[in-house]
């Protein structure tokens, strides 16, 4: 069971005077509203050994984001407003599998995956800019993730990543949209190789991934879906990232019998220019603020094990 309340008002502003997010209430008062919120969730698996080096299974669940109490006051002065948004559901269906081929040096895995979502909880910034919770709708997400990993001598391992996620909102106020931070396509491959020199282990770990577009909010910075409010609006849809990639290099050498690593990295050789977020605070002014990803970094290293 969950008590939610919810409090809108008690600025010390004065009554008459706009705010920028929040408005004060009739003489600063505060004002209030509780709720209550229970829901039950579960999940059942089943694994079944094909034979001594491969597996299936598969698996169903439940869950659930407790309901939201919003509350907002158009105007100083005004009355608070509160809304319920519903609690949001989820039920996923999993089913994968898991072999070692060629006397375990190749490992294979693979899962396909479905989620179905009701009364998807999101933010939303309403007439008056204010951010708000609300109810989007229905939503849905299938897609596969696999895993390879391929050691050819004791020396050499080798491994390669892929993931697809189709999430997309059904219906209601993001009908069609992309999942915030979900792109459909991401790859990863790299290697560790290692050998014996001079005394001790050098080992070298080249790793590049790759994703394919994501937006950084729900409402995929659609300009019909951005607030129409203040001196700067948000008309354009530039808060996205396109397709990029990164690679990232690492040496390492350990001395036989010593319990300290000496270390070289490259992080993001080839300097890719991308950006981590966008939007935040500043979205709520028309003025979206972004992050910008890390650029070319590299050093040294040293760590020593107790």
């Amino acid at each position: 069971m969950l008590n939610g309340p919810s409090i809108v008002g008690g600025s010390s502003a004065t009554a008459g005077v706009r705010g920028l997010l929040v408005q004060s209430t009739l003489n600063n008062a505060a004002q209030y509203k509780s709720f209550t919120d229970s829901g039950v969730t579960y999940r059942a698996v089943a694994r079944y050994a094909v034979t001594d080096n491969a597996n299936v299974y598969a698996s169903v669940s439940t869950g659930r984001r407790p309901k939201v109490l919003s509350g907002s006051n158009s105007k100083p002065g005004a009355a608070a407003t509160f809304r319920e948004i519903p609690a949001e559901k989820v039920t996923s269906y999993e089913a994968g599998a898991k072999g070692e081929f060629l006397e375990r040096r190749l490992v294979l895995e693979g899962s396909v995956y479905h989620y179905e979502y009701t009364n998807f909880q999101t933010s939303v910034r309403d007439a008056n800019g204010l951010v708000t919770s609300t109810n989007a709708g229905s939503a849905k997400s299938t897609g596969f993730e696999g895993q390879a990993t391929y050691q050819p001598t004791a020396d050499v391992s080798l491994f390669a990543t892929y993931g697809y996620s189709h999430a997309r909102f059904a219906v209601g106020l993001f009908d069609g949209n992309h999942f915030r931070l979900s792109p459909d396509h991401s790859v990863s491959v790299g290697a560790n190789l290692s050998t014996t020199i001079a005394g001790g282990r050098l080992t070298f770990l080249p790793t590049y991934t790759w994703q394919s577009e994501q937006f950084f909010d729900n409402n995929n910075d659609i300009a019909s879906l951005q607030s129409t409010t203040g001196t700067i609006k948000d008309t354009v849809q530039d808060e996205r990232q396109k397709a990029f990639g990164l690679a990232n290099l690492r040496l390492t050498y350990q001395p036989e019998g010593r319990n300290v690593t000496f270390g070289a990295f490259v992080n993001n050789v080839f300097d890719e220019k991308y950006i981590k977020d966008a939007g935040n605070t500043g979205d709520a002014f028309g003025i979206a603020t972004f992050i910008a990803g890390e650029p070319r970094f590299y050093g040294l290293s040293v760590s020593i094990r107790h």
